[in-house]
């Protein structure tokens, strides 16, 4: 019998559809653009990794769907479709580009790997319905089998193994440039709509559709999407293509006939995961895990607010050492009226500190500017509510060993640090949770994960992609070098905040056409793999700043690199400063700090201190 906590960690430590789950069926939360998702109607389904693509199409394929259903209250009979599941190989078709084969072999070949990759598919899935229903009238193979240039196979299994084998054959010929026996290859898509005809035909598709998801699209070569273009343009029911990729995965519109392009809505329709009522979803998955804990008995919340509890503003300042810094403003207003003295006294320390930040930050008299607040109040609140979180981050400064400098804890947080990413959010409630049993969890009391684990944990999740950024892309080195760079220069703004506007954890890129157009790819690729975010184009600028683009690190670096994690407001970096990182990197982040001094090496935190040789050229 499993343990308390062996329970807890299986709920949350399985995160990527990718991965053995045996609880798939049970634990599937459908997303909020599921209805969007099965309609007839050809989809794109674009986002990051881990926004829940691979999870969301693989949930339509038969046997996903089946199970969720027989799960239900329903008891398993509304299913509405059938779905099968392919995945673009990166490494696979590859090999249809870089071949010795001439552009029309080429694309030939490329048809044919896909007809067979779809009729493996639909020949498992052939098989499923035979066996559920084993009365039913027999599926015409030998009709599809023809369109293979297939003779004498009359069941699904030789069919099967028969497609098989015809595979290893293709990737042999590819492979070999075209040396090795020639394959009989197969007509675009005609084996899909045989396949599909032949299910109608014995009664399995009535009123129901047949989606065929394909995923990882991006890994497509130009014209082997339009290839793929010219079968989803042209597809009719039952067949209803559902695609995912990630944002700019789409390479091109074009078709086999460069005048017939793929067009939305027209053809396809786009569901954008980060517009999809993400944070409702992600509560929905995380409190679906925690009732299946408490059904096996674990002591766990009811409210994921009380399983991640956050902090408030005044908790987190008396944590973060503000009565040292109310001290200091104390000392300062000895030879202050008493009546000033008397009522600075009266305020929490949670509050009082403020006064030391705003007077290092304007310069003007401790005195004056308490007789200010005293006589202002509401106008000091307001100050304080602009400027509260950004003083802090402030209060760190100059802590040398202070582990923790800001907290990152709460619901509302962690949804923020994920942004869209339902892997980043379960991983950081993974992590909090593996933290939090480090430290102590008899598995007897009720589980709740302490702010200072929620911290380091959102630390380490942020690490941990960092570590990943290089082996992303052909850019991974570059776009590691631009998040060190910008993280480093957000903390400093963030630990020095005086003389600045609050919270700047944002940029916007300037300078020649020839600097932006040498960065725009680098960054391109980074919003492709999650290093940053980036807001949508508006109207068309000057030549010589690309400010119709806002750009952000993704918000899961902001624990590692302790800035806010709230979208606030933004600066503007010179792209020559940040092609300068590869070679000139301390000058290039002098030049984006513009002002300030670096923190000195002691004071730096020990995730950044990891780097000192990098930020110091």
């Amino acid at each position: 019998m499993s343990s308390n906590k062996e329970v807890v960690q299986h709920l949350f430590g399985d995160y990527r559809a990718e991965w053995s789950q045996p609880d798939f069926a049970s634990l599937f939360t459908p997303p909020p653009y599921t209805e969007k998702l099965v309609h007839q109607r050809p989809s794109f389904l674009v986002g990051g990794r881990g926004t829940g693509k691979t999870t969301a199409l693989r949930s339509l394929r038969f046997d996903a769907a089946h199970a969720r259903s027989q799960a239900s209250e329903s008891g398993g009979n509304g299913l509405q479709h059938y779905g099968i599941y392919v995945r673009i190989n990166k490494n696979r078709v590859r090999a249809f580009s870089v071949t010795e084969l001439g552009p029309t072999d080429r694309q030939r070949a490329f048809a044919h790997y896909f007809n067979i990759l779809t009729c493996i598919e639909l020949c498992q899935l052939s098989s499923w319905l035979e066996r559920d229903r084993p009365s039913g009238r027999p599926i015409a193979v030998d009709a599809i089998a023809i369109t293979f240039g297939l003779d004498d196979v009359s069941d699904l299994r030789h069919f099967q193994t028969a497609l098989t084998a015809g595979l290893a054959q293709l990737e042999l010929y590819v492979n070999n440039g075209g040396r090795t026996t020639s394959p009989t290859l197969s007509a675009s898509d005609a084996p899909l709509k045989a396949f599909a005809s032949a299910l109608t035909d014995a009664g399995y598709l009535e009123n129901k559709l047949l989606f065929c998801c394909i995923d990882e699209y991006e890994n497509l070569a130009l014209e082997q999407q339009s290839l793929l273009n010219a079968y989803i343009k042209h597809s009719e029911p039952p067949i209803s293509f559902k695609v995912g990729m990630r944002r700019g995965g789409l390479k091109t519109h074009h078709t086999l006939d460069s005048g017939d392009q793929l067009s939305t809505p027209d053809d396809f329709a786009i569901i954008d995961i980060a517009e999809e009522r993400f944070d409702t979803f992600a509560e929905t998955v995380a409190n679906h895990r925690l009732a299946s804990a408490r059904k096996r008995g674990v002591p766990i919340p009811e409210s994921l607010a009380e399983f991640l509890p956050e902090m408030s503003f005044d908790e987190e300042a008396k944590s973060l050492g503000c009565a040292r810094v109310a001290a200091l403003a104390e000392q300062g207003l000895q030879n202050a009226p008493a009546k000033v003295r008397e009522w600075f006294a009266s305020l929490p320390n949670s509050k009082s500190y403020f006064l030391q930040y705003w007077h290092e930050s304007s310069g003007e008299p401790l005195a004056e500017l308490a007789t200010s607040w005293m006589e202002s109040p509401s106008e000091w609140d307001t100050r304080l509510g602009n400027h509260g979180v950004s003083s802090l981050f402030w209060l760190s400064k100059g802590r040398k060993g202070a582990r923790i400098r800001k907290y990152y804890a709460g619901i509302g947080t962690y949804l923020a640090l994920a942004s869209g990413n339902i892997r980043f959010f379960l991983e950081l409630i993974d992590e909090a949770i593996q933290h939090q049993l480090e430290n102590g969890w008899d598995g007897e009391a009720p589980l709740v994960i302490l702010p200072r684990s929620q911290t380091e944990s959102a630390r380490l999740v942020g690490k941990r992609r960092l570590a990943q950024l290089e082996g992303l892309s052909e850019h991974g080195v570059e776009i590691k070098r631009l998040v060190l760079a910008i993280g480093k220069t957000f903390f400093e703004f963030a630990r020095d905040p005086i003389g600045r506007a609050p919270e700047q954890n944002s940029f916007v890129v300037s300078g020649e056409p020839t600097s932006c157009a040498k960065i725009q790819p680098i960054l391109d690729d980074g919003v492709a793999n999650l290093a940053f975010e980036v807001t949508a184009r508006t109207k068309p600028t000057s030549e010589l700043e690309m400010k119709d683009d806002e750009y952000r690190l993704h918000p899961i670096f902001c624990a590692f690199f302790e800035y806010s994690h709230r979208r606030k407001r933004r600066v503007t970096f010179r792209a020559s400063s940040l092609l300068k990182l590869s070679s000139h990197p301390a000058t290039a982040l002098a030049e984006m700090m513009n002002t300030g001094s670096p923190a000195p090496t002691d004071e730096l935190p020990a995730q950044l201190a990891m780097f000192t040789d990098f930020y110091q050229g």
